[in-house]
This record gives C-alpha cells, structure tokens and sequence, in this order.
C-alpha cells in the first residue's frame, strides 16, 4: 500500500498543474486518472488521416501568472498563437493552441509526475488524521491529504459513496456547482471548408454552438472540422442519438459548405460549468475534523482552460500551507 502526501484524483489540467506544483515543493504525490489518457478536456483524436482537437478549442491568458507560462510554452513550442481577431470581433487579443494539438499542454506540465491511468477511485476513509482510498483496481492508497479534481458532481459521488460529512455550507457551495454537456464530432470532409479564416464559427439560435476547422487550424492535413453541439436547443433536446448526430451534421455541413465522408462522436457530460463556486478552489474539510480535503477545477472561479489552470496552481500552493 503506498503512502504520498497528496493523493490528486483526476488528471486533467487542474490536477497536472497542482501535481506539478506539490512536487516542486517537495510533496510526495500520487495521481490517478480514470480515462486512459491525461488531459480531460484538452483532448484529441486522430483516424482516418486527420486530426482533431475533441474539446477545448483554444484558451486565452489574462492573468499575468498564466501569461508568464503561456509564454515559456511559446517560446518552447508547446503552444502557438491561432488567431487574434476576426470578422466581427469585440476584442483583439490572442487565442492559443496546442502544438501539434491541445492535450500536449497537460503532457508537457506532467512530464515527472506519477500517474495511474485506467484506476478509477471509488471511495476515501478515514483513518485518524490520514485519507485510506480505494480503488476499482482494488489497490489502496494512504496520503495526508486528498485533492479531487474530477467535474464536481463526479467528486460529490466518490464522497458521498464514502459516507464523508461536509459542512453544510460547503456542501451547499459544491450543490450549487452544474456544468452543460456536448457531443462533439469529428468529421472529415470531401474538400476544405468555407468556414472564414482563422477558422471558426460560434453560433448562436441552432444545435450546433462551434465549428473548428482542423486544417485551417494548422492541425489536420486534411480537410476536418470539430462540430460542438448545443444540446440547450430544445427543438433537439430529446432526439434519439443517431438523429441528434444527423441534425448536428446537416448543420455544420450549412456552415462548412462541404460534405462529410465519415465521422466519429464523443459525449462530454461535463463540458462547461453553468454554475461556478467563486473561489479558486474549496477547502471541503473546514470546519470539521476530518483530514485535508480539497476540489478544485475550471468550476472553480473560471470556467475555461486559464481557470483550470490556476484553480490547480493555487489549491497547490493552499494544500503545502496545509501540510507545512
């Protein structure tokens, strides 16, 4: 049975960066991701000779703490710049990318780090002042503290299946937290779409919410698009999956003005938050006797890729405090 400071359940961007940030502080830690692959919504996928980007689309950086880091990833190639204005645009300011695609950010950030892939966490213990949790692969982990950084509802499972008591106000807090969901599909097209240049489409009033064009991008070298839905469009709201696929394409295909040869879907049940706790991360052990516990995420005080990033980067530096 090992034995870490800090236990971080999930792998996405919140819990690379907070991972990372332990480490540097001389935290021994521990991650585990359920997915067979780090990243959560900085995601790709590749078939049939192209490539996609399957979530995040791009981030912005504004707080200067990110800039700092977005910048080191320019310089190192890690990211580019995709676009800075557009037809249309309120403001001028630059959007990023992965290079080649968004899921190289979290690799990049967990080159060190220890992490379990595929070992989904199914419920944490008390055991005096330590966490005991375990695991769908039935092995077990003691650490001092425990950050969860999985969407808030799946955190309020594993502690709701391990009969841990919040305080009522932060349990009230994390109730409070929702996300919308989105299917998102890849599609290869028969020839280079007409989406304007750079590249994107949001849309408003219609099932589909994006359109990404993969070769404008710089990330496909073949005609591609990523089509995000919008599953708040009532007309669809209750369609059977192969029509709600089949509308989503007849829609982009109105925008892409070009044919789709072949496709591939993916559901993203938590793929924004609506509803966001307005701190950076949340202590959920204060006020009680239990051992450290914290979420964090981009439903923390920031429902994007920068959010993300510095939920992880700031929850990181609270669970050192913590534990010094």
């Amino acid at each position: 049975m090992r034995c870490v400071d800090v236990l971080i359940i999930g792998a996405g961007l919140s819990g690379v960066v907070a991972g990372k940030r332990l480490l540097d502080a001389r935290k021994t830690i521990q991650l585990v991701e359920k997915s067979a692959s780090i990243g959560g919504r900085l995601a790709n996928k590749r078939f049939d000779g192209a490539f996609f980007d399957t979530g995040a689309q791009f981030f912005t950086a504004k707080d200067p703490v990110f800039q700092n880091f977005v910048s080191d990833w320019v310089s190192s190639g890690v990211v580019k710049e995709w676009y800075s204005d557009y037809p249309g645009a309120l403001s001028v300011h630059p959007r990023y990318r992965g290079s080649p695609a968004m899921n190289i950010i979290a690799k990049n950030i967990a080159t060190r780090l220890p992490i379990k892939l595929k070992t989904k966490a199914l419920r944490i213990s008390r055991e005096g002042e330590i966490w005991k949790t375990s695991f769908s692969n039935d092995e077990e982990i003691i650490s001092k503290a425990i950050l969860i950084t999985t969407p808030v509802p799946q955190a309020i499972e594993i502690i709701d299946q391990s009969n841990v008591v919040l305080n009522k106000l932060v349990r009230k807090r994390l109730d409070k937290i929702s996300y919308e969901s989105c299917y998102a599909i890849m599609a290869i097209l028969d020839k280079p779409s007409k989406i304007p240049s750079p590249g994107s489409i949001s849309i408003a009033d219609d099932i589909v919410s994006w359109i990404s064009d993969n070769q404008q991008k710089g990330i496909s070298e073949i005609p591609a698009i990523t089509i995000l839905s919008n599953l708040d469009y009532l007309e669809y709201k209750n369609a059977d999956i192969k029509d709600l696929e089949q509308s989503i394409i007849d829609s982009a295909e109105k925008y892409s003005e070009a044919k789709v040869k072949s496709y591939q879907t993916h559901f993203w049940r938590y793929s924004k938050p609506l509803e966001q706790d307005a701190q950076r991360f949340v202590e959920a052990n204060i006020n009680t006797s239990l051992p450290p516990l914290f979420l964090a995420g981009d439903a923390m005080a920031g429902p994007r890729v920068e959010g993300a990033f510095m939920s992880g980067f700031y929850v990181a530096d609270a669970i050192t405090n913590n534990l010094s």
